[in-house]
């Protein structure tokens, strides 16, 4: 029988609880006569084959399931609700978006830790097709932005402004580096983090703002600062040359850019937002 994804359930551990059956999405999965989990021929990854998603070896109560050359007990436990929850709550409360940074590298050990972790952020399909421009290092991240601001001065001084800014506003905004910031281009970040994915297959657009979210969440968790940016995005596609220096592919798409780095301004303390959320509770006639 074909067995492309490598799956082995070991009977002796299998249960036949069936939530093997329930989540995959790929309905590879049925209980056998004796009451096992078993599967069907795995003949391709996608859509109609095995999804790559590890679910069937994530849900099993008693890691019987190994898949793709992965053993269940080399995978992370779940953190305990009661200490997960406060945590979580604390960190989304009090992320914050960072435009000053000690102009010092992160550990590149680190860096390629968080993004590691972004294989886990949700994406359409499963099919993990985000990509990543990476500028891990201060000096290269200041000839980036040298060469970028320079060109963006150039182009004003032609009439040429970035989307949404004419001659006023491009000085409002040159004012604002003297005094909010000295680099309205990328916050002074010392690291850039840009996730980019083919616009024409699954769902690049959501999966690549997904894992920019995820990545800012987990700076926040390393104890690094983190910006959300689309400015400088904008401002680099005026600019061909600077722009491919990224190597990202012309059909891949890009939602945004992410700065971050060691902050230089800590926060002690989350914000405390008086706005109510909109939102309405939705109610449906009964189908008959």
């Amino acid at each position: 029988m074909n067995n492309l994804a490598q799956l082995h359930i070991d009977h002796t551990k299998c249960s036949g609880c069936g939530r093997c059956v329930q989540v995959c999405p790929g309905s590879l999965f049925f209980l056998d006569p004796s009451h096992h989990a078993a599967h069907h021929p795995i003949e391709r990854f996608g859509w109609d084959g095995c999804w790559k998603c590890q679910h069937c070896l994530a849900v099993c109560p008693n890691g019987a399931i190994h898949i793709l050359g992965k053993d269940p007990k080399d995978s992370l436990p779940a953190p305990p609700l009661e200490t997960a929850a406060p945590v979580l709550d604390a960190l989304v409360a009090n992320r914050r978006s960072h435009r000053r940074y000690q102009a010092r590298n992160v550990e590149k050990e680190t860096i390629r830790h968080l993004i590691g972790l972004l294989q886990n952020a949700p994406n359409g399909g499963n099919k993990l097709q985000v990509e990543y421009a990476l500028v891990d290092d201060v000096e290269q991240m200041d000839r980036l932005r040298t060469l970028a601001s320079e060109r963006m001065d150039a182009l004003a001084a032609c009439g040429i402004y970035p989307d949404g800014y004419d001659a006023k506003s491009f000085q409002d905004l040159k004012r604002a580096e003297e005094t909010v910031r000295p680099d309205m281009l990328f916050c002074g970040a010392p690291h850039l983090l840009i996730p980019h994915a083919p616009a024409d297959v699954g769902c690049g657009w959501q999966d690549t703002a997904i894992a920019g979210t995820y990545f800012e969440l987990l700076c926040a968790a390393h104890g690094l600062g983190a910006i959300l940016m689309s400015f400088c995005l904008d401002v680099l596609k005026r600019m061909p040359d600077v722009w491919s220096l990224l190597h990202i592919p012309d059909d891949h798409c890009v939602s945004m850019a992410i700065g971050f780095g060691y902050p230089m301004i800590p926060y002690a303390r989350g914000v405390q937002r008086e706005d109510a959320v909109r939102s309405e509770v939705l109610s449906f006639p009964a189908v008959s």
